[in-house]
């Protein structure tokens, strides 16, 4: 059973576990889209196999290796999330006007989305404030007359750019995103 409380402390921590040695930050492009393509067509059609311990863990995995990862690429991810996590509240929903239901069964796919979703904003945001630290250092350095190593990561590479600048559609989707978790909160699930 997967447990939000205790998986967002290891993310803090940064223990957390995956099970997978997928990185899409090593394998060729066309292998990470033909990846994100198959994650695409579970989520999309059913929210609830985010619960497959081999979607959920390529998921994490992309969360992982945010800052690597091509920004049209997020973009198509985040997509695909925000589709998979909205079919799952509206099922939800379905199944809150259905009398004698379980409304529980969702409970497990809804927390993994929140999961992903807190990573991958965590990655994003983390990666543009690395990279203005690292143009600034440069530029200090720069203006010192020394040169530093290191290129700035795939999606903070645009000096002084913030992730929505990077990604397309990153506002429009984190929107869609905070429209959904009200439409959750509304919902008379008694937790």
């Amino acid at each position: 059973m997967f447990n939000l409380q205790e998986q967002l402390l290891k993310l803090q921590e940064d223990e957390v576990e995956i099970h997978s040695e997928f990185e899409f930050n090593k394998v060729d492009a066309t292998i990470a889209k033909r990846t994100l393509n198959s994650l695409t067509d579970k989520l999309v059609v059913n929210g609830q196999n985010i619960n497959e311990p081999d979607t959920f863990d390529l998921l994490q995995c992309f969360a992982r290796d945010l800052p690597a990862i091509e920004p049209k690429m997020i973009a198509r991810a985040l997509d695909m999330l925000v589709t998979g996590f909205d079919n799952e509240i509206k099922a939800l929903a379905n199944l809150l006007n259905t009398p004698g239901q379980d409304p529980t069964v969702h409970s497990e796919s809804l927390d993994r989305y929140a999961f992903v979703f807190q990573w991958i904003i965590e990655r994003g945001e983390s990666v543009v404030s690395q990279s203005r630290a690292a143009t600034a250092a440069a530029a200090s350095d720069k203006a010192k007359g020394r040169k530093r190593r290191g290129v700035p990561s795939t999606v903070g590479s645009s000096s002084g750019a913030t992730v929505s600048d990077v990604v397309p559609g990153w506002k429009g989707k984190l929107a869609d995103l905070y429209a959904l978790l009200q439409q959750l909160l509304r919902m008379p699930l008694g937790r």
